[in-house]
């Protein structure tokens, strides 16, 4: 039973890393929480964004390059529920990320509201997320905040 528990406070704290390691824009901390490759599904934010698998640093690069566009963001996550089996598990969480990007026409903040579904597995470093998958349910304030980061990102690239 303490295994258990420590599994479980183990895929929490990938939770929360995950969301601290955004905002502060730890990319390297970050990226440790992953699994090499990875896959993720992001069409649940845009359709534009099919599912793929991809190198931890590709991934890690790519959501650096949205993310650094932002002048400030704050990912809260919360609700965790764990389902382990051996050396794997699934967990489903419900998150707010707030981002802020001045200079724009309109207000500077736009909200996602939405549900994690990811798949994590155990690796002799620890838990990692082998499966990262966001369903946005709700967005708030100005999307061309969102739409600007990406617009950003992608002239860069």
């Amino acid at each position: 039973m303490a295994e258990r528990w420590q599994d479980e406070a183990d895929i929490r704290e990938l939770f929360d890393r995950y969301g601290s390691g955004v905002d502060e824009r730890d990319w390297h901390a970050w990226s440790q929480i992953f699994d090499d490759p990875l896959d993720t599904d992001f069409s649940g934010i845009d359709e534009a964004f099919t599912p793929v698998t991809l190198s931890r640093a590709a991934h890690v690069a790519g959501t650096q390059a949205v993310i650094s566009r932002f002048d400030a963001t704050h990912h809260m996550i919360t609700n965790v529920q764990i389902a382990l089996q051996g050396d794997q598990a699934t967990a489903r969480a419900v998150m707010r990320a707030e981002h802020w990007m001045d200079g724009l026409r309109g207000a500077p903040r736009y909200t996602m509201f939405g549900v994690y579904e990811n798949s994590f597995k155990r690796t002799p470093g620890g838990w990692r997320i082998a499966r990262l998958s966001l369903r946005v349910i709700r967005e708030e304030g100005n999307v061309a905040v969102w739409a600007e980061a990406l617009r950003r990102a992608q002239s860069s690239a």
